[in-house]
């Protein structure tokens, strides 16, 4: 009898062991990644959309910064929201040359002022990104998309924004595209934050008033309604051969535009009033959404190691009067497929959907500059649905046309990430909160209902 006490005894005490070493290990393992994730930033994206997950295009930047980059951060680091801390801890992980500072202006008013002093209006949860470039103020609500009514968050933007930043802030601020106005353009709201978001200075201008400047770097024209006037053509023809670029959206339909066709003939491109369907890529139930295929032209060297696909809604074919005439050479960007049809003919070869034609010139002083011109057939290219769609790369193509046409290398877009359903809305200070909850208090009172009921069935 008290051979048998005794193993029990013993495989009890084995028992009670083992489960105190499970629990000792457990607790160190967990110890260990808080340590680890707050101290040295190893840190696993577990999210169903990779919010914390930084692109290549992100990574190609700061693996190229020879310069270091300081983001203050306006809140107590344990104050400031997950999302974005995460993220932010992300780029300083990534490069050394990324320095995050968190900074509490209640208790920094100096600094605070010395930015005020700078010209920024600053407040709590602000960004403020700097280097020897440049520097970008960010808005919490900048990192996020919201629905219409602004009164939901939809998507993640930080990515765009910051890196953006990044880049604005180590290279110094981008040239200024110039819309003309006055002829019934239609820019989208999309376009206009497009080209913002990637740190070019946007304006309008009514040419035959105040006529393209010395800073502008492009000039585009939106899909204008009404023709525009000999001066007006004037100036843009005497832009064009100081060296300036020139971004054209045609509308399906457009009549009376002689003197703007005229000009865009004598750079080799006229536009066809056939629109242009397709028998297969298409997308969304129409064939005229056509989905375009890439020609060997320098914008789409963005695109060789990427799968995207651009669309190009209700376009007419643009017509190639000659691919090298002069000092003035053109070339096909994006295409139909062979089995396109276009004013109701097919034809045997693709129809040419954008176009894109340069020409070099000798300025009065001597200097050999650039002209561009880029013609795209349909002006929904660059609508808000279009812009919106992370399936497309509509905008991916439209701001790597601006940096060929200001002679730019490889252009930024970063298309937001959807936020998910299940995402809570906490704070840093929370983290540690659930940390000692998941990792401490639970295991233990699991632990201590363990032990209370062992020691009721020990002196029943």
């Amino acid at each position: 009898m008290g051979i048998g006490q005794d193993m029990m005894r013993g495989k009890k005490r084995q028992t009670g062991l083992a489960a105190g070493a499970m629990l000792t290990l457990f607790l160190l393992v967990g110890m260990l990644s808080l340590l680890l994730t707050e101290n040295y930033g190893w840190k696993l994206d577990l999210t169903e959309n990779r919010l914390y997950t930084l692109s290549e295009d992100t990574k190609e930047i700061l693996s190229q910064l020879d310069q270091p980059v300081n983001i203050v951060v306006f809140n107590r680091e344990a104050e400031y929201p997950l999302l974005p801390k995460n993220l932010l801890a992300r780029y300083s992980g990534y490069s050394k040359m990324i320095q995050i500072r968190y900074c509490d202006p209640y208790r920094e008013p100096k600094l605070v002022r010395e930015y005020q002093e700078l010209g920024y209006k600053v407040e709590l949860n602000d960004l403020i990104i700097e280097s020897a470039g440049g520097r970008k103020q960010l808005k919490l609500t900048d990192l996020y998309e919201f629905n219409a009514s602004r009164t939901q968050v939809e998507k993640l933007a930080a990515e765009q924004e910051i890196t953006s930043g990044i880049h604005l802030a180590a290279n110094g601020e981008r040239e200024k595209i110039l819309f003309t106005d006055g002829h019934g353009e239609e820019p989208s709201a999309s376009l206009m934050d497009l080209f913002s978001k990637n740190h070019y200075q946007t304006a309008y201008a009514e040419l035959s008033v105040q006529g393209i400047d010395r800073e502008t770097a492009a000039l585009v024209i939106c899909a204008p309604r009404r023709d525009f006037s000999l001066e007006e053509i004037g100036c843009v023809e005497e832009y064009l051969l100081a060296g300036g670029s020139v971004m054209v959206f045609w509308e399906p339909g457009t009549e009376g535009m002689e003197r703007l066709t005229e000009l865009l003939e004598d750079w080799g491109i006229r536009p066809t009033e056939n629109l242009v369907e397709e028998p297969k890529l298409y997308v969304s139930g129409s064939p005229l959404n056509v989905a375009a295929t890439y020609g060997q032209h320098e914008i789409n060297q963005y695109f060789k190691n990427n799968r995207y696909y651009v669309v190009v809604p209700s376009c007419v074919a643009l017509e190639q009067l000659y691919e090298s005439q002069g000092t003035t050479n053109t070339g096909q960007v994006l295409r139909s497929s062979k089995d396109a049809a276009a004013g109701g003919q097919a034809q045997g070869s693709p129809f040419s959907l954008v176009l894109g034609s340069e020409r070099a010139v000798t300025t009065e002083t001597g200097n050999g500059v650039t002209g561009r011109i880029l013609v795209c057939g349909s002006k929904r290219i660059y609508g808000d649905d279009m812009l919106s769609s992370e399936k497309l790369a509509n905008g991916d193509f439209l701001i790597q046309a601006a940096g060929w046409c200001v002679g730019a290398e490889e252009m930024l877009h970063i298309p937001p990430k959807e936020m998910g359903s299940l995402l809570l809305p906490v704070v840093s200070s929370e983290v540690k909160g659930w940390a000692i909850l998941l990792l401490g208090m639970i295991p233990l009172g699991t632990l201590a209902v363990g032990a209370g009921i062992s020691l009721q069935r020990r002196y029943r």
